[in-house]
Parts: structure tokens; sequence; C-alpha cells
């Protein structure tokens, strides 16, 4: 009896694997999750950068803030419930230096998220990169020479910092068309500066408002060790 058990489980593992050999496993990309719940709230310790970097922290809130209401802005990305995926791409984020043009980068594997409640679909990316070489901190190349703005915005300020987020956002939210709010344009600096504009068209007017907003000034965030 043990020795017929032993080789029909032998057979069926046999026939597992040959399933399975046939029908690879999805891509994390071609996975979709499904999620019991909506609007999770993280813990401030699951945004490292917030924590540790007092001039992520202000873009961070403001944009965080403008996302959180009811506007023209909020209502492009989804609505305040919008603020669950920006904090999920936040947790990612993390600091590395690489070539001073480029603010974020996202990149890897990525999954697919469909929120049921809201019938609302995006990606989450492997890997979120900010560079500490780029515009999000300095306005000049180690050579001195200017880096270019982020849509109207100069480089190295409040409003060029929450725009970047936003156009990072952007790249992860599905609209109603099915389509990405704004399509790939990792290494095509044209079309990243356009899709910048598109953003700042929409959200123009709750960038500038927030750089009106009294609390800790940019001088002070920088002033700040990292």
């Amino acid at each position: 009896m043990k020795v017929r058990e032993i080789l029909m489980g032998a057979a069926l593992l046999s026939l597992a694997l040959n399933t399975i050999a046939e029908n690879p496993l999805p891509l994390m990309a071609d996975v979709e999750i499904f999620p019991l719940a909506t609007n999770r709230t993280l813990e401030p310790s699951a945004l490292p950068l917030v924590l540790e970097d007092d001039v992520f922290s202000s873009a961070y809130y403001d944009t965080l803030a403008i996302l959180g209401t009811e506007n023209r802005c909020s209502k492009f990305f989804g609505g305040p419930p919008t603020v669950d995926i920006f904090n999920q791409i936040i947790a990612k984020m993390r600091k590395d230096y690489f070539s001073a043009n480029v603010g974020i980068r996202m990149s890897g594997t990525t999954v697919t998220v469909h929120d049921f409640q809201t019938n609302k679909a995006y990606r989450l990316f492997e890997k979120v990169i900010i560079n500490g070489n780029g515009p999000f901190y300095r306005s000049r190349y180690p050579d001195s020479a200017s880096l270019p703005g982020i849509g109207t915005y100069g480089p190295d300020t409040r409003e060029a910092r929450v725009l970047m987020l936003l156009h990072e956002l952007g790249h992860t939210i599905k609209s109603d068309d099915g389509k990405w709010l704004l399509p790939d344009d990792g290494g095509d600096d044209s079309l990243s500066r356009r899709n910048s504009m598109k953003i700042e068209k929409v959200c123009g007017e709750e960038i500038s408002n927030r750089s009106r907003v009294e609390g800790k000034t940019e001088e002070t965030a920088k002033a700040s060790p990292l």
C-alpha cells in the first residue's frame, strides 16, 4: 500500500511540474490584486524619507494637502482616495545619486492593483528612487551650469518638488479610458517635459497656493541635517 501511495504521489508531482512548465506563473507585471479595503493609513515609520529628510518632508506634506482636498488637481487624479496610492509610492521611495538631470526614477517590475470599491486601477513600481543630485535638491550641475526647470518652475524650488511628485503619481493611475494619466517617458526628455506641463496646467493653481501657505520654509528645511 505504501509503495502504491508513493508511486501515485510521484506521478501527481510529475504532472504538476509538467503543468507549471507548460503554463508558467505570470510575471508580477501581469498580476492584478483586488484589495479588501481602501484608504489604508500607513504608519509614519513606513515613510522613511518623510521622517529622515526635511526637504522631502516639506514637499510631501504640500502634495498631500493638495490631494487630500476637493480641488481641480485632486479630481484629475481621482479625488482624495488617491492619497492612499500616493502614500504607497512614497513608502517605496529611496534616495540615491545619479545623473543630475533626473529628478525621480521609477523602474523594475510593476504590480497592477484594481480597487473594487472605487473601480480605479493603478500600478506600483518595484523601485522608486529620488535623485539627490537632481532638481529636487539642486539648482546646478557640478560644473555650476543651471539645471533645467520642472514645468515653468525653477529647479530646487518648493513648486518644482510638488510638481515632480505629482508627475510620478500620474504614471501610476489609470484614467477611465484605460490609459495611464501620463504615458511612460523614461529616456524621453521631451515627453517628460510635456507630461510635467500637463500636470502643471491642471494643478498649477494649487501648487502656487501651497507656496504661499505659512509653515516650514525651504530655508529651514535645507538647514536641517538629512
